[in-house]
């Protein structure tokens, strides 16, 4: 069990309530994770709004996952990488690609805009900024929105993954 109680929907605040609908609709069942940032009703509604705005990048989903994947491989957070492997594989990720993020240099399961993809969020992740010359090569195939996008997937990973670990938040 995790630092916090998992908020039950009809213990959580009236305003959060549809949110509980909705999660359980599109995948079968609430995340502790909500469950647990349901406390502060406020931040749930904003990581809800931000976290849709996901849905809508122009950025690459398999490389949005990718950099989910290995942010939360850096940050060690289980529970996410139990979702966004299963998130991975929806958009198209081979188990390969899934599996091989500690390998990424030399796997030849990437190509070299996935590789630097993946570079990229472990040195944001770590040092929270990229070298500039990783920023130069992903800017020749990527606009700036995706860029953009990019560097939101990572810090929204970085936000979940602290908020998962520090808190102990358990699976589903």
């Amino acid at each position: 069990m995790g630092f916090v109680t998992y908020l039950a929907k009809d213990d959580a605040a009236e305003a959060v309530r549809p949110i509980y609908d909705n999660v359980e609709k599109k995948l079968g069942h609430m995340l502790n994770f909500f469950k647990a940032m349901a406390h502060s009703p406020d931040t749930l509604q904003g990581f809800m709004a931000l976290n849709g705005a996901m849905n809508k990048m122009k950025l690459d989903p398999k490389l949005r996952e990718l950099a989910y994947l290995k942010t939360s491989q850096v940050n060690d957070c289980d529970y996410c990488l139990h979702y966004h492997r299963a998130s991975g594989q929806r958009v198209g990720l081979d188990d390969r690609q899934i599996q091989e993020l500690d390998q990424h240099e030399t796997s030849d399961a990437y190509d070299d805009h996935q590789r630097d993809v993946l570079r990229f969020a472990d040195q944001v992740t770590r040092v929270a900024a990229a070298e500039n010359s990783l920023i130069g090569r992903l800017k020749e195939f990527l606009s700036d929105r995706e860029l953009v996008e990019l560097t939101a997937t990572v810090a929204l990973a970085n936000f979940t993954n602290r908020f998962n670990v520090t808190l102990e938040i358990d699976l589903p």
